[in-house]
């Protein structure tokens, strides 16, 4: 179950699912957490005419509310009815000072929290337990009129790796590294005087913060599978039956054609038009250096704007180097560049690829598949003059790109949706963006003929990163564990973009990235409750592509993939975002009957065939999103491994067809 709320905002927890929130402005809300019986995770309470702005920490235990702010003051409140978080909320008379011990410790602290009836301090990998006493006047209801601490127990000491601690329950605490890179890991510690690890890894690849509540109690799991009401068991779903060591897909016969469609801005095809055929992997390899692309040949464009070009058998020495360093893939950048009646020239940029005979059967299937997620068109846009000034948004207006702003979020909320038509490295993606708007004049609409005497291009590196992009994710919910495999090589596509006149981009086709790397990376029997995306490092670089003709000199800018690179001193891969959404009872009730499979107990069932579902915004890359999707063989895999609980099914189910099929990924319940 998961619930939003304001990037800016800060919540913390009372017990008893009772939740406030801190909004940016002050304001405290709280809410009631209604799961347990189907409902909202942030369920309204109330909104509270009190401004909590200056609190630096706060926390909260049953009916006490705390606020330290700067200077180290403790100010205490008391909640009416802390089972429902609705009541009324009024200060303690009597603060805690700044200057006493408690209070110093727990503005020292790296965090804060209560549990019971002790208030819990960690710093520098030390956790001490502050036992607090309230008095209570005889009045009915009684009210708090103080809160004191009293003398701390040091319970843990040497946990320097953790950043965030919380008692999910009495005599337990958990800590968190706090990573921000979704390579956390969560550790159980048990004990009151003295704690002692019970678990050293409760979940792995956890992000940034993490928000707990407190129950008054806990007790060992039956191993029932939750559902709220009936559950939604299928008697006649199929035993899931894996292929241990799938043969490679036979080879395409039209895998050494490379085509495309280019059409006007009107979305009339742009008819007759040269299309330029260039080695798309040689872009200059460092900042500043300008190279000309390896030209393979030329066609033009038929009636409907169609093209298409054959690969020759022979390949020039430079551009057989860096397909055989792409695991067989060669990257094509077509070009059809043409002029208005006005004078404007307008060019359509289409990354695809193709697969030379000698390629292996997989590579060649990979690439078949790749060109089923390609644009159906791509359309000629009017190039900026080479000469025009393009200003550094600020940081502040790259912070609400659209990308950006996805990327704030641990949870995937895109899934395979489509990417905004345009997107801005600035600000939200532009609505009604018209990119053809020339000096006031729309170019859409007028026919686009070749240029006499034809055009250069020439590639300058401006930027290059390397961006953890995701290539896969697994799933294991109740009694399973996933596992990913991405092994040796990389085999994935992902998309391009091309810039308009006014900075904005457009995905316009997609390259293989196929280099070998000789070792494994994934992860392995994660689980239960656990799905996550995983992430490998990729170099990308954004590139200016002048295009002279005659003597007019214009431009725009593309951003490509290139390769697999670690970073210096960098991981192999990451954790990327939370997809459990996607798993459980609910989903599993509404997927098709025909997707739906069961793994036995004790057993495990892979995905190593087809193509992996396309994951839509799988990196941010100078704060504009790309797609990419991976090839799934002995290499590159999805996995789930059911435990031994038999009084429930392990159910399985594929996104887009059976998991015997190709249904690019499966989740679990």
């Amino acid at each position: 179950m998961t619930a939003t709320i304001a990037g800016d905002s800060r919540l913390f927890s009372a017990g008893s699912g009772v939740i406030y929130e801190i909004t940016a402005s002050g304001t405290l809300k709280s809410y009631k957490d209604q799961t347990a019986s189907g409902g909202s995770l942030l369920a309204p309470a109330k909104t509270y005419d009190l401004n909590w702005k200056s609190f630096q920490k706060v926390w909260a235990v049953g009916k006490l509310l705390f606020g330290q702010t700067e200077n180290g003051e403790i100010t205490v409140y008391s909640q009416s009815d802390p089972e429902t978080g609705a009541g009324t909320i009024s200060e303690v008379t009597v603060r805690i000072s700044a200057t006493s011990a408690g209070a110093v410790a727990i503005k020292a602290a790296d965090d804060v929290w209560a549990a019971g009836k002790n208030i819990y301090t960690l710093t520098d990998g030390k956790i001490q337990a502050w036992p607090y006493m309230s008095s209570e006047t005889l009045s009915a209801p009684p009210r708090v009129t103080r809160v004191t601490l009293g003398t701390p127990t040091v319970i843990a000491t040497g946990l320097t790796d953790a950043r965030q601690a919380w008692s999910p329950g009495p005599g337990t605490v958990n800590t968190s590294t706090g990573s921000e890179d979704y390579s956390g890991t969560i550790k159980g510690y048990t004990g009151t005087d003295r704690l002692t690890l019970a678990n050293a890894e409760i979940a792995n690849g956890i992000y940034g913060q993490i928000f707990a509540d407190t129950a008054g109690c806990l007790a060992d799991a039956t191993g029932e599978r939750p559902y709220f009401g009936s559950p939604p068991d299928d008697p006649d779903v199929p035993a899931a039956v894996s292929d241990p060591d799938p043969e490679p897909e036979p080879a395409p016969q039209d895998a050494q054609t490379a085509s495309g469609r280019f059409v006007q801005g009107d979305g009339q095809p742009a008819a007759g038009l040269d299309v330029v055929i260039e080695a798309g992997d040689l872009i200059p390899e460092e900042v500043g250096e300008t190279t000309t692309l390896p030209v393979l040949g030329k066609t033009t464009t038929r009636a409907d704007g169609s093209w298409s070009f054959t690969i020759p058998t022979t390949l020039p020495p430079d551009v057989r180097e860096v397909v055989e360093a792409n695991g067989g893939a060669l990257n094509v950048t077509a070009t059809a560049t043409g002029v208005t009646s006005t004078g404007v020239i307008m060019s359509g940029t289409n990354f695809t690829t193709a697969a030379p005979e000698t390629a292996s059967a997989a590579m060649q299937a990979s690439i078949t598949a790749a060109a089923e997620e390609a644009p159906d068109a791509t359309s000629l846009l009017p190039q900026a003059p080479d000469d025009m000034n393009e200003l550094e948004p600020s940081e502040f207006a790259t912070a609400t790109s659209w990308a950006a702003t996805q990327d704030k979020y641990t949870v995937d909320t895109i899934g395979s949706a489509p990417l905004p038509e345009w997107q801005s490295s600035a600000g939200a993606p532009p609505k009604d963006y018209n990119p053809y708007v020339m000096d006031g004049t729309d170019v859409s609409g007028m026919k686009v003929t070749p240029y006499m005497g034809g055009c250069e291009r020439k590639q300058k590196t401006l930027k290059k990163w390397i961006k953890y992009t995701v290539v896969a994710e697994g799933h294991a919910y109740w009694d399973a564990k996933a596992s990913v495999d991405y092994d040796e090589k990389v085999t994935t596509n992902i998309e391009a973009a091309v810039s308009s006149p006014t900075g904005k981009y457009k995905i316009t086709g997609g390259k293989s990235v196929g280099n070998s790397f000789g070792y494994s990376t994934g992860y392995t029997n994660q689980g239960p409750y656990f799905a996550k995306q995983w992430k490998v490092p990729i170099e990308y670089k954004k590139v200016k592509v002048t295009i002279k003709c005659g003597a007019k000199s214009v431009s725009h800018k593309e951003i490509l993939p290139v390769k697999y690179k670690v970073p210096s001193g960098g991981a192999t891969g990451k954790y990327g975002k939370n997809v459990a959404s996607k798993d459980g009872g609910d989903d599993f009730k509404k997927s098709p009957k025909k997707n739906r499979a069961y793994v036995e107990p004790g057993a495990y069932f892979q995905l190593s065939k087809g193509r992996t579902v396309k994951f839509s915004a799988a990196v941010t890359v100078d704060f504009v999103a790309l797609g990419a999707s991976t090839q799934l063989d002995r290499e590159h895999k999805q996995r789930i491994t059911a435990g031994n609980q038999t009084h429930s099914r392990h159910y399985i189910w594929g996104k887009n067809g059976p998991v015997s099929g190709k249904p690019g990924v499966f989740y679990s319940w």
